[in-house]
């Protein structure tokens, strides 16, 4: 079960689990249990097989504390362009915010990124 674009914590306290445990069933890291699952699926108004294997495809907007679902009848169209990933940050203090910003795991493969290039340049 992935779901990109939305905050674990809002998620956690209604399920209830721990604020890791939702965003590891966020990213698809973990599975919740079928208790668990049913009460996500309850939350966003679908049924459990739904979120557990993607039959459904959905627009999840947050709008705190409210949530919007909107069905489609086929699956979304690719982008014919890839989203541009790039980022020019000449401040070293601007990449440290931008790091912190983007979360414990953007930060941690950033530092092994950093770690093996300066490694190979041994």
């Amino acid at each position: 079960m992935q779901l990109h674009g939305l905050a674990p914590k809002a998620f956690s306290t209604q399920v209830p689990v721990t604020y890791e445990m939702m965003r590891r069933y966020m990213s698809g890291a973990a599975r919740p249990r079928p208790e668990k699952l049913a009460k996500l699926a309850e939350l966003f108004g679908v049924k459990p097989a739904d979120l557990e294997y993607g039959s459904f495809t959905a627009d999840i907007t947050v709008t705190s504390p409210s949530i919007t679902i909107t069905r489609h009848d086929a699956p979304m169209a690719e982008p014919t362009t890839p989203p541009d990933r790039t980022i020019a940050i000449s401040d070293p203090k601007e990449l440290a915010s931008w790091l912190v910003a983007q979360g414990d795991d953007a930060l941690a493969d950033f530092l092994r990124g950093l770690a093996d290039t300066l490694q190979k340049k041994k």
